[in-house]
């Protein structure tokens, strides 16, 4: 999923790093009112965790990479926000310093993992918890979360890289089917381990989900974290 420096058009770029710019101004101003102090460490945690996730990858489509994201995680236990500063983070130190992905590439690859891979689960959560009550509604909105969360963000990366005519050796059409293919079965074990990880959180510390909402949608999550031991 990490698209290397001079693998997209500058254009692509430039277009790319405009719209995280606007995100990432959202979610700086939007973080301080959904985090607490006891969402810190979790915070670092995953961070942490998932900063070393990506580092395993293996290489498709002209030297792009498939690994598992982390966006789902993020965003459910942190919210978006947070979720996105998460990832940017991530992907910041990862191009800095181990050259996966890439500095003119950031915003793409921010774009595809900290905004799509992050956002998308997150609202796909919150839909299935108000379709499905309890636990059965953790369970399938994390796994569906990681699941599509996965696909979406690898077709936009293969948008980006289709896109990218002077870049690029590979059509739109190559690009987008080679990444969504790879990682709808990524996306499989991302929704797995997004299962098990929230399902976990939720069982013992309720309390760090108990987030308010995504304020650009107005969607709150329901009532059956109050009813959860541990939530103040």
């Amino acid at each position: 999923m990490h698209i290397p420096d001079g693998f997209l058009d500058i254009s692509i770029c430039i277009i790319t790093y405009l719209v995280v710019i606007i995100f990432w101004a959202l979610a700086l101003r939007k973080m301080k009112k959904v985090l607490s102090e006891k969402h810190i460490p979790l915070m670092a945690t995953l961070t942490a965790m998932f900063f070393a996730a990506q580092m395993m990858n293996y290489p498709i489509i002209g030297g792009t990479t498939a690994h598992l994201l982390g966006g789902p995680i993020l965003a459910i236990a942190l919210g978006p926000y947070a979720g996105l500063i998460s990832m940017t983070l991530i992907l910041f130190i990862q191009a800095l310093l181990f050259g996966d992905g890439g500095i003119t590439t950031l915003g793409a690859n921010v774009l595809n993992m900290g905004v799509v891979g992050v956002f998308i689960p997150y609202l796909i959560f919150l839909l299935s918890l108000k379709i499905m009550k309890g636990k059965s509604g953790i369970v399938v909105g994390a796994f569906l979360g990681g699941l599509i969360g996965d696909i979406i963000s690898a077709i936009f990366a293969g948008f980006e890289l289709g896109l990218s005519t002077l870049s690029f050796p590979y059509s739109i059409q190559v690009a987008v089917t080679v990444m969504s293919i790879h990682h709808f079965f990524i996306g499989i074990g991302e929704g797995i381990v997004t299962a098990i990880i929230i399902s976990t959180l939720f069982k013992q510390r309720p309390d760090l989900l108990r987030l308010p909402k995504i304020a650009p949608i107005g969607l709150d999550l329901p009532s059956i974290f109050k009813d959860s031991k541990g939530v103040n």
